[in-house]
């Protein structure tokens, strides 16, 4: 049974994304805040999701799941650095940082696959948001 610990270091392909004006109007609208002009810091995780340089199947694939195969998502939290701008173009860096294979008494075996990404308005070095997400990837038999 494969592990996955190999990834642990791996980088995806950085990737790009403008925070549409409007998404931010959206958001705001959704949670019935008054209209400000920076985005709500809600909105790191679409950054780093459309930013993140790969896809949800990319990830999928790299763990060897499926649509099918019961892929949850796990935790999510975000250090903020600076503030977010509607209509700003940010670039994102994303890595693994851990895969841990894990066994509970109901869910049976998975893996636990944690991975961050970065992200900088673009032509800053300075991180605005650090995202972490864990996603959780169901070994069923204990295969994968």
């Amino acid at each position: 049974m494969t592990d996955y610990a190999e990834l642990v270091g791996r980088r995806f392909p950085a990737g790009t994304y403008t925070l549409p004006e409007y998404v931010c109007w959206l958001w705001s609208d959704a949670a019935q805040l008054p209209p400000v002009y920076d985005a709500h810091p809600g909105l790191a995780h679409v950054i780093a999701t459309y930013g993140m340089g790969v896809s949800v199947q990319d990830i999928l694939d790299l763990m060897g799941a499926t649509t099918e195969s019961g892929v949850t998502f796990g935790e999510f939290g975000v250090e903020y650095h600076g503030v977010l701008r509607a209509g700003a173009t940010y670039e994102c860096d994303a890595e693994v940082f851990e895969v841990e294979r894990k066994r509970g008494r109901r869910a049976g075996v998975f893996d636990r696959l944690s991975f961050k990404v970065t992200i900088r308005e673009k032509g800053s070095e300075a991180a605005v948001a650090v995202c972490t997400n864990v996603w959780i990837f169901p070994r069923r038999n204990g295969d994968g």
